[in-house]
């Protein structure tokens, strides 16, 4: 079998190293509402799903990132950041957010930006909050359709209409192709 019809490969989905999970298991209290730090492991999980979409050198830089933060709490708390907890997690996390560097900073955001949006992709969170997805794309959907029905009609003739280029070319017509190796 020739390389242009072999079936690629699936991605290898993204996982934390265990080093990278249990940082950013104990980055949960910190980071995330109190109330919702029962889910740590769910919002850790959802980081991971978010991690693996993007391209490889970042997810490696994240991982770097995590054990840098991990061990650059050694020399200011004796102990590792994943082993902190209360204060003394919130103020090393705190130093990272007003970093001596931009880098402390901008990976602090980062972590903050991730872990949030995990936090509030959570159900549970979601509906402690009052956020209905669902009902707010119907009704937006809905106004849409109402307001601009005039426009959507209009746009999907124009696309289905035959064209001028190409007369007598319909897509309609159009068979589905044959898959390559089939």
């Amino acid at each position: 079998m020739s390389e242009r019809t072999a079936t690629p490969k699936p991605p290898i989905p993204y996982q934390h190293t265990a080093l990278g999970r249990k940082v950013l298991v104990s980055l949960v209290p910190v980071i995330c509402p109190p109330q919702f730090v029962h889910l740590a492991d769910a919002i850790v999980d959802h980081l991971a799903l978010t991690l693996g979409a993007s391209p490889m050198l970042l997810r490696k830089g994240f991982d770097a990132g995590l054990l840098t933060y991990d061990l650059g709490a050694l020399p200011f708390h004796r102990k590792r950041a994943h082993k902190l907890t209360g204060e003394a997690a919130e103020r090393y996390y705190a130093s990272w957010e007003h970093g001596p560097t931009p880098l402390h900073v901008q990976f602090s955001r980062a972590i903050n930006q991730l872990m949030s949006l995990s936090c509030y992709e959570q159900r549970e969170v979601t509906e402690a909050i009052g956020y209905q997805l669902e009902g707010w794309i119907a009704e937006v959907t809905n106004k849409r359709l109402t307001v601009f029905k005039d426009d959507v009609q209009k746009q999907a003739t124009q696309l289905l209409a035959p064209d001028p280029l190409r007369p007598g070319f319909r897509m309609d017509r159009l068979k589905p192709r044959r898959k390559v190796g089939a």
